[in-house]
């Protein structure tokens, strides 16, 4: 076999045509531009200001509910200003035989004397001072449940004494109001000055309002004069009582007996200005011991109640 001798001569390489490369170039061109060009369009638009959702974007349907308000905590209720509420109307009672223009909060003013039958239908509830009015005033016929050194707390206490006889039986002076129901018009009511070592003025008023409650109880138709008390004589106390008997202790007692008066609506009668002097005290010569009065003072207190009673068309 003979050897040929292959020739080292290449072919050059195919160039692309330049149609082609201009065309490819285009196409190129084309794809990157499409994007822009598609979102400007867009833009302008009339109907792309309201896409429209897709079924998985809707908003969920809501059913309507009245609007409501809020209840405040109790403790807001509690701080928040109240209007006062309207009182709902009382059940009618019973006129009141009188007027109810008697004005309580003063001592009854002076009014034309009465003659002695006038406590003929009167009850005087008191101490060893209203025993001496019943002994040395010439007072007729009133009854009388008093009794020496006793106290407002005595007669309201829960098992009172029985210091009261009617028809031959004791009774207790509450129990004494409620045997003898409806018995009188009038009742006096003086206590006092035997508590005055007693430091419980609370107690003071809320017995006595506690007794005026009974009163009006028992005896309905009564008029109630709630007496106050009748200061000392210093000097004299001194020498025959202990220090608790003063007019300081007194005047205190006489200020829960205007508020009582007001409260219970009685009447309250200022025995202690129509017997005491200038000073305000009980002058010496009223006095035998600085507590306890004369024949003749004794007859001034009568004058004085006679001088003082008030109309129960008033009341």
């Amino acid at each position: 076999m003979s050897n040929v001798k292959r020739s080292s001569y290449r072919r050059p390489p195919r160039r692309p045509s330049l149609p082609l490369l201009a065309a490819g170039l285009v196409v190129c061109a084309g794809l990157l531009l499409a994007p822009t060009l598609t979102r400007a369009f867009s833009s302008d638009s009339p109907s792309s200001s309201s896409p429209t959702p897709s079924p998985s974007a809707a908003a969920p349907s809501v059913t309507p509910v009245a609007p409501s308000v809020a209840t405040p905590p109790p403790a807001a209720l509690s701080a928040a200003p109240q209007a006062s509420p309207t009182p709902a109307p009382a059940a009618e009672s019973p006129a009141p035989a009188g007027s109810g223009t008697y004005d309580y909060t003063k001592p009854a003013p002076a009014s034309d004397p009465v003659d002695m039958s006038y406590f003929s239908d009167a009850l005087f509830i008191g101490d060893s001072r209203t025993e001496g009015l019943q002994l040395y005033s010439g007072i007729e016929g009133a009854s009388f449940y008093c009794y020496k050194g006793i106290t407002i707390f005595d007669v309201m206490q829960e098992n009172p004494k029985k210091l009261i006889t009617i028809n031959g039986q004791k009774y207790s002076i509450v129990d004494a109001l409620s045997a003898e129901a409806g018995k009188y018009s009038k009742v006096y009511i003086s206590l006092g000055i035997n508590e005055l070592g007693y430091y419980d003025d609370q107690g003071f008023h809320d017995k006595f309002a506690a007794l005026i409650d009974h009163i009006r109880e028992t005896q309905p138709n009564a008029i109630i004069y709630l007496q106050n008390q009748v200061p000392v004589n210093p000097t004299l106390c001194a020498k025959n009582w202990p220090s608790y008997v003063n007019n300081d202790k007194v005047a205190v007692y006489n200020g829960i007996f205007e508020q009582l008066a007001e409260e219970k609506q009685v009447v309250l009668l200022d025995v202690a200005s129509a017997l005491s002097n200038s000073d305000g005290i009980l002058a010496q010569e009223n006095t035998v011991d600085g507590v306890h009065f004369t024949t003749s003072w004794y007859k001034t207190w009568l004058t004085y109640l006679m001088n003082h009673t008030v109309d129960p068309a008033l009341l």
